[in-house]
């Protein structure tokens, strides 16, 4: 087992640290996994100073457990994966990473004295008050399809691109941007009824469904079987939760996919439309050009 234990002020020095306790180097700010423990990536960023971000991108082949000191100074970090974390970097923090496990992670690193200066001081509060909970189901802090677009853009970039820092950068800005937009209207929305913890794991369920399905939209009566639910009672609280309709995040899902086809070049246009359930093409050019401002002629000229 690798085993790392470090108290976090930077990303980019956490790396260092944990490249040499591998007897490793960092090179471009980045650290290529040797064989022995698995295949992939890390790198880490310095924004600015009390600002910086880690990218994990890698597959274990051996159990790896990092241990996040508690730290002295105020401080939050964000984990986004196949959900967001908030803590507190006064708090320790233990990340297991077992044997065979694929880890597509970003980590951004705030000292409390950057995000007062950026924030606004009741989003302060509420943030502060979110990340001592350590409770984040109870405060529906999900990844969204927002967020899960900029993860896969992230994810994506190639290391040899010569522009990979600078898209990185950006990607990570906009997805704690994506982050605090959506904490802080969920947070000034007036929920009809508290959220049970059951509730929002059903949601999560529900999301994934939508997110991954491409042929066509499933029924609202199959949907609210799988997690044991009224029609009216999913509906509502889907859209408490994720700010869309079901249909309507479906398509953007869909979309997203097609999108993704269209750019990296994986199929032509008429069969990306087919491969997400349209079999019109201009019905798929019409969506299309609707959520995008461009019609997918468009896009591919573009890539």
């Amino acid at each position: 087992m690798v085993t790392h234990a470090q108290h976090l002020e930077n990303y980019e020095q956490w790396l260092q640290e944990f490249a040499a306790k591998l007897h490793l180097s960092v090179k471009d700010n980045q650290l290529v996994l040797p064989p022995h423990i698995g295949e992939g990536s890390l790198s880490a960023h310095t924004i600015s100073p009390g600002l910086s971000y880690l990218i994990m991108n890698f597959r274990s082949d051996e159990d790896i457990e990092l241990i996040r000191e508690a730290g002295n100074e105020p401080g939050f970090s964000i984990s986004f994966g196949d959900e967001i974390r908030l803590s507190d970097a006064r708090d320790s923090q233990v990340l297991k990473i077992p044997a065979g496990t694929e880890v597509k992670k970003v980590f951004v690193f705030s000292s409390g004295k950057v995000a007062a200066q950026f924030l606004p001081g009741e989003l302060l509060l509420q943030l502060e008050f979110l990340a001592r909970e350590q409770d984040l189901a109870s405060n529906r802090t999900f990844i969204n399809l927002a967020h899960r677009e900029a993860l896969k853009e992230i994810f994506a970039i190639r290391a040899d691109d010569p522009l990979h820092q600078v898209k990185s950068l950006a990607l990570v800005l906009r997805l704690t941007e994506k982050f605090l937009h959506s904490f802080l209207r969920q947070e000034t929305q007036v929920a009809p009824r508290p959220l049970k913890k059951n509730d929002l794991e059903s949601m999560r369920h529900i999301e994934q469904i939508l997110s991954s399905r491409l042929e066509g939209f499933p029924s609202l009566e199959s949907l609210a079987q799988e997690v044991f639910m009224s029609t009216s009672k999913l509906k509502n609280i889907f859209k408490q939760v994720y700010g869309f309709t079901l249909y309507d995040y479906y398509n953007k899902s869909r979309l997203q996919r097609a999108k993704e086809m269209l750019v990296t070049g994986q199929c032509s246009i008429k069969q990306a439309g087919s491969e997400i359930g349209f079999s019109n093409l201009s019905h798929f050019a019409k969506a299309f050009k609707k959520e995008y401002g461009m019609l997918p002629r468009d896009m591919v000229r573009t890539r």
